[in-house]
């Protein structure tokens, strides 16, 4: 369903048809806000995601088996699979594939998804999936404490202007540029804070740096480890999610469902392309 589809709700913007997904389970306290706040802003929202936390889990589908579905409260489903298996299902089963929702949602998730360890979020991965499938979408995260405890409220208040903006741009029209996602990070302020703006950033790099504790068996035996992880993140793009995150501002970076590069890294593999063929 595109946007210029959507039903009118009085003189403000067009009421969408969003599917709202995620990767922290379809209860948690993330989701729970976005819903909360995109419905009482008038829109129309179908809850689709996963049964129980299946957080880390990138863009993991099901192949071939059984889900099993259900539907805990009204336009809400919990799916026994991963973030993509929720999403695709939402967008094959329970919206209809030849009238897809004018938008998709994944968050928002406990805790920020930035550099490079987005291939490991579920939150990420529902939202790529959307992208692959041809329907616009946005991917939220939300920076917590020690406990998990965050801005989700705020984070949900600023989801919706960020969609009321992308319609006012719209004009009615499509609410993103055909294949490019976003991937949203809302900030922990210290002491209750407001974040400082919002800046339009990069995926920043590194990964999450895992720490084992174990002795390698022998042959013909096994042997359990123990393991802890950490960020090993670095802020050194220029304008990167990640510093963003530290300046206490919102961050917004452009993801796309192919993880194509760009124009500069195209040119220099097709130097290193002719470079082979001299030989």
């Amino acid at each position: 369903m595109s946007a210029t589809s959507a039903t009118a709700s009085g003189d403000g913007p067009e009421r969408l048809h969003i599917l709202l997904t995620n990767d922290d389970g379809w209860d948690a306290p993330g989701i729970t806000a976005v819903y909360d706040e995109l419905v009482g802003a008038g829109h129309h929202v179908v809850l689709v995601a996963p049964a129980t936390n299946q957080s880390g889990k990138g863009a993991a589908l099901t192949f071939g088996g059984s889900l099993t579905v259900a539907q805990p409260a009204d336009g809400k489903y919990a799916v026994t699979g991963t973030p993509v298996d929720a999403a695709e299902f939402g967008l094959s089963a329970v919206f209809d594939e030849n009238d897809p929702p004018d938008l998709v949602i994944s968050g928002t998730n406990v805790g920020e998804n930035v550099a490079e360890g987005i291939i490991h979020s579920g939150t990420v991965g529902a939202a790529v999936n959307a992208l692959a499938d041809g329907v616009p979408a946005i991917a939220v995260s939300t920076e917590v404490d020690g406990d998990d405890v965050g801005p989700f409220a705020e984070t949900a208040q600023f989801v919706v202007r960020l969609v009321d903006r992308l319609q006012d741009r719209a004009h009615r029209g499509d609410l993103l540029p055909d294949g490019i996602g976003l991937n949203v990070n809302y900030p922990l302020v210290e002491d209750g804070g407001q974040p400082e703006g919002v800046a339009a950033t990069e995926t920043g790099r590194g990964l999450f740096d895992l720490d084992y504790a174990g002795a390698l068996p022998e042959p013909g035996e096994s042997s359990s480890f123990t393991f802890e992880y950490g960020l090993g993140l670095s802020a050194d793009v220029r304008n990167s999610d990640l510093a963003a995150l530290e300046a206490d501002l919102v961050s917004i970076s452009p993801i796309e469902a192919d993880y194509d590069a760009g124009a500069g890294e195209l040119r220099w593999v097709r130097g290193v392309v002719r470079e082979l063929g001299r030989r």
